[in-house]
C-alpha cells in the first residue's frame, strides 16, 4: 500500500506541474498565448501579452505546482513514510511537468516560476530574497532571461551554502546533499529552456523588457 501511495504521489507532483496556467489564463481571456509574444506560456510572457495582473497569477500558480508536494513532505504534512528521497524530488518533477506538459503535446514553460515554487516549498525565506535579485539584475539590465539565469545561479551557490551548514539557519530544519543535487537538475533545465535567449544575449539581440507591460481588460 505504501508503495502505491508513493508512485500515486509522483504522478501527482508530475500532472500537478504539467497544469498549463499561463495557457489557460489566456485561453479564458480568448487569447492562446503560444501564438503570441514570445510563444511561451510562462507569466513573462502572459504579462506581454495580458497584463500585469495576469502575469501575476500566473507567476503565483506556477509557483504554487512546483512548491506544494515540496512544503508538504518538508514540513511533515506528508508523512515520511511516502517520501522517496528528498521533498525536492516531488519539486523537479513538477518543473520537468511544466516544461514537458502531457496536456501541451509534452511542451511546456521555461521553468523559473516553477523551480522558484520549489525553492519556496523547502526554504521559504530564501525564495523572497531571490526575488529581490531576481528584480534587480533584470531592472538594471532590462533582460528577464538574465535576470532568470543570474538568478538560478545564486540559487544554486546559495543550496550548497545552506549544505554545507547543515541545516536551515531560519527553521532549524536539516539540509541534506539532495537539495543542492535537485536544484543542479533544475538549474540545468532553466539554462536548456533559455538556449536560445543565451544565444540572443551573446549575441546582443535579446528582446529587452517592457516595463509597462500592456494593459489588457
Amino acid at each position: 500500500m505504501t508503495y502505491a501511495v508513493q508512485i500515486l504521489l509522483l504522478i501527482s507532483a508530475y500532472l500537478f506541474g504539467a497544469i498549463p496556467f499561463g495557457f489557460i489564463i489566456g485561453r479564458i481571456k480568448g487569447v492562446d498565448i503560444r501564438d503570441s509574444g514570445s510563444k511561451n506560456i510562462g507569466s513573462t510572457n502572459v504579462g506581454r501579452v495580458l497584463g500585469k495582473k495576469y502575469a501575476i497569477i500566473a507567476y503565483f500558480l506556477d509557483m504554487t505546482k512546483g512548491g506544494l508536494f515540496v512544503f508538504l513532505f518538508r514540513f511533515g504534512i506528508i508523512p515520511d513514510t511516502y517520501l522517496l528521497l528528498s521533498p525536492m524530488l516531488y519539486g523537479l518533477l513538477a518543473v520537468f511537468g511544466h516544461t514537458c506538459s502531457i496536456f501541451l503535446k509534452f511542451k511546456g514553460g521555461k521553468a523559473v516560476a516553477t523551480s522558484s515554487g520549489a525553492i519556496f516549498g523547502y526554504c521559504p525565506w530564501l525564495l523572497p530574497i531571490l526575488i529581490i535579485i531576481f528584480f534587480i539584475i533584470t531592472l538594471s539590465s532590462k533582460y528577464v532571461s538574465l535576470g532568470s539565469l543570474l538568478t538560478a545561479i545564486i540559487t544554486l551557490i546559495s543550496s550548497f551554502i545552506l549544505y554545507f551548514i547543515g541545516y536551515d539557519p531560519i527553521l532549524n530544519l536539516n539540509i541534506d546533499i539532495y537539495f543542492p543535487i535537485f536544484t543542479i537538475a533544475m538549474m540545468l533545465i532553466i539554462f536548456y529552456r533559455h538556449h536560445e535567449n543565451i544565444s540572443r544575449l551573446r549575441k546582443k539581440s535579446e528582446n529587452k523588457i517592457n516595463i509597462n507591460f500592456r494593459k489588457r481588460t
